[in-house]
C-alpha cells in the first residue's frame, strides 16, 4: 500500500513540477516517472514494432498489386474471348453486359 501511495505522489509531483524521478534497483536505473509532456518519440530512433508493421504492410501491398495485375489480365482475356464468340451487336444480353461494364473495361479490338 505504501508503494502505491508513494507512486501516486511521485506521479503528481512529476505533473506539477515537470520533474522526472528515476526508479533504481541496486543503483541501476529501471524506469522513470516523467511528466506526460516529456515523453516524445525520438524521430531518429524509429519504433521497431512500427517498422515491422510497415514492412508487413508494404509486402501485402506488393502482393495485392501483383494479384490485381493478374486479375486485370484474366478479365481482359475473358472479355476478348467473349467478344470473339459473340461480337458486338449479335447478342443483346452480352451487349447489355458490355454497356454495364464499359466504365471498367479496357477498350478491346472492337472498341
Amino acid at each position: 500500500m505504501e508503494a502505491r501511495t508513494r507512486f501516486v505522489q511521485l506521479a503528481r509531483l512529476a505533473g506539477l513540477t515537470n520533474q522526472t524521478t528515476v526508479v533504481t534497483e541496486d543503483g541501476r536505473p529501471l524506469a522513470a516517472i516523467a511528466p506526460i509532456g516529456a515523453i516524445r518519440p525520438d524521430p531518429e530512433r524509429p519504433n521497431p514494432a512500427a517498422a515491422g508493421w510497415i514492412r508487413r504492410i508494404d509486402k501485402l501491398r506488393a502482393e495485392f498489386r501483383r494479384q490485381h495485375v493478374g486479375l486485370e489480365q484474366a478479365l481482359e482475356d475473358a472479355w476478348r474471348e467473349l467478344d470473339r464468340m459473340s461480337p458486338p451487336g449479335t447478342d443483346k444480353q452480352v451487349d447489355a453486359l458490355r454497356t454495364a461494364h464499359a466504365d471498367i473495361r479496357r477498350p478491346g479490338p472492337t472498341g
